[in-house]
């Protein structure tokens, strides 16, 4: 062949190469995804369509022997704090058995220390004085109805609240314990119920008496006393007896649209995703991860261990059915992507599931049927808010032939 002919032969190849389309469509259109050569798609960033947040149940959680004591609201909860301090004046005297009456009260206040807070420019507190009675180890729930208990209270007459960067100045009037004394005893109590004012959220963690375990030099509770005894001005400091918080729902609870998972007052939240319906019929998917991003200023957690449930509701059935789907996942602040088996996603698109959406409960909850169930009291109260909820896909398709 002459070197005329073999270059028309070549360019007749390349122009026969050139009329074919090479390049397959992109079977769910521009912007979503990314291809392989190996026809393996990988779809990242698909929005939530819809979500909300339900409540499983309430029940009763003892806070008594935590190391902090929380005061605030946020999300639709209320958190209040309780504490009462022995006052022993009868042994500052030097008189135990009878209440000395040449001492004098001078001054009464109330040292807290924050251990950390949310959104603190909104806060706001007031003391009130408790006119139910108590205890450290108590749930302030009904534990036959599952609904909050009421707690009576009075206001404390001339009380201020100082909130500072690091702690909170409670001054109380000095009749307060002058009252108290009237009482055969010669160690009255103080006891005082914090609770926010106002509407602004925000959320306080103090440090609690049972901190001490962790170091002596723990900045818990005190109430700082001055007193005047034989015309000598004395100070006295006095760490709680007992102390505790709880937390209750508020103005109906969160609000419509927030993506919220919680323990103590368990709330669980469903998340809806619409597949795309031009993935092609036959796909396989290899993976599915959950990603958001996690709220700080309203969340309260360190780490927050949660679960994925299919969601069904059978026909004629009361309650819906939740089917766990993954085994323990962790939210964590520093994470945002959370993998969990893909077969669930599967069924949808196969159509041997509907798509009624993933349910994320908290991990004290398992179900095989029915409602999710309590595994065990928490050990604490806390919460995530999520946001920029979406769902990540790589699924990939049969060889070409």
């Amino acid at each position: 062949m002459s070197k005329c002919k073999s270059i028309v032969f070549v360019l007749l190849v390349v122009g026969l190469f050139a009329g074919c389309d090479t390049d397959k469509r992109n079977p769910v259109g521009g912007g979503l995804l990314a291809r392989d050569a190996g026809r393996v798609f990988e779809l990242n960033g698909l929005p939530l369509s819809a979500g909300k947040s339900f409540q499983e149940l309430i029940f009763p959680v003892v806070m008594g022997e935590q190391e902090e004591l929380l005061v605030g609201q946020m999300n639709g909860f209320v958190l209040r704090s309780l504490l009462r301090f022995r006052v022993p004046i009868g042994e500052l005297a030097g008189n135990v058995g009878a209440l000395p009456e040449d001492l004098v009260v001078d001054s009464l206040q109330i040292r807290l220390d924050i251990r950390s807070s949310r959104l603190p420019g909104n806060t706001s507190i007031v003391a009130l004085q408790p006119d139910s009675p108590w205890e450290e180890l108590e749930g302030f729930i009904d534990t036959l109805t599952l609904v909050e208990s009421d707690f009576l209270t009075s206001p404390i007459q001339e009380a201020t609240t100082q909130v500072l960067d690091d702690h909170v100045l409670i001054t109380l009037p000095v009749t307060l314990l002058n009252a108290i004394r009237t009482v055969e005893t010669d160690s009255p109590e103080v006891e005082i119920l914090l609770e926010p004012e106002g509407a602004g959220l925000f959320l306080l963690d103090f440090f609690a008496r049972e901190a001490r375990a962790a170091g002596s030099n723990i900045p818990i509770p005190e109430l700082h006393m001055v007193y005047t005894l034989n015309g000598v001005v004395e100070r006295a400091v006095v760490e709680p007896q007992a102390d505790t918080y709880w937390g209750a729902l508020a103005s109906g609870g969160p609000s419509e649209g927030l993506l919220m998972l919680s323990e103590g007052l368990f709330f669980g939240t469903i998340l809806n995703f619409d597949l795309p319906s031009t993935i092609p019929p036959g796909a396989t998917v290899n993976s599915a991860k959950l990603e958001f991003d996690i709220d700080l200023d309203r969340s309260y957690f360190s780490a927050f261990p949660f679960e994925i449930y299919h969601l069904e509701f059978p026909a004629g059935a009361a309650d819906t059915v939740f089917t766990r789907y993954n085994t323990p996942l962790l939210a964590d602040p520093a994470q945002s992507t959370y993998a969990f088996n893909q077969s669930l996603i599967q069924a949808w698109m196969s159509g041997a599931q509907v798509n009624h959406g993933l349910a994320l409960s908290p991990l004290n909850f398992t179900s095989s049927s029915g409602l999710p169930s309590l595994l065990n009291s928490p050990p604490l109260l806390r919460w995530i808010v999520m946001r920029d909820v979406r769902l990540n896909l790589v699924y990939s398709l049969p060889p070409e032939l």
